[in-house]
């Protein structure tokens, strides 16, 4: 059998692209959140807004099993690296957020960032 050393480089390159131990996880254990239905009254979720250059408020609390309605603007979104936490450009979402922990976000084209802390 032959092997084409670009393919064995190839295999190489993308061994060392796995798992990482060292990587952050900003998720709290148990970690994923969901995009639910947004409750019907707005006074039983917190409202995080994106502005020119923040999100408003930049930094929330809330109860476990709790919920956060994202209203982004069309040029900002919210991704993260917990499973589950991201609104894309100009949309309104809520996450109901389930286990204790701080949960990072930002926006990936500004890198202004924010966070929900379940305690």
């Amino acid at each position: 059998m032959v092997f084409d050393m670009r393919f064995v480089l190839l295999v190489a390159a993308l061994a060392a692209c796995g798992s990482d131990s060292k990587a952050k996880n900003d998720s709290p254990s148990g970690g994923a959140v969901q995009a639910i239905t947004c409750p019907p009254s707005p006074s039983a979720t917190v409202t995080v807004n994106s502005g020119g250059t923040a999100y408003v408020p930049m930094s929330t609390s809330i109860a476990p099993g709790g919920v956060v309605r994202f209203v982004i603007t069309p040029s900002h979104n919210v991704t993260s690296t917990t499973p589950g936490l991201a609104v894309d450009f100009g949309q309104t979402t809520c996450i109901q957020f389930p286990d204790p922990g701080t949960y990072s976000f930002h926006c990936s084209v500004h890198g202004f960032q924010g966070t929900v802390t379940v305690q």
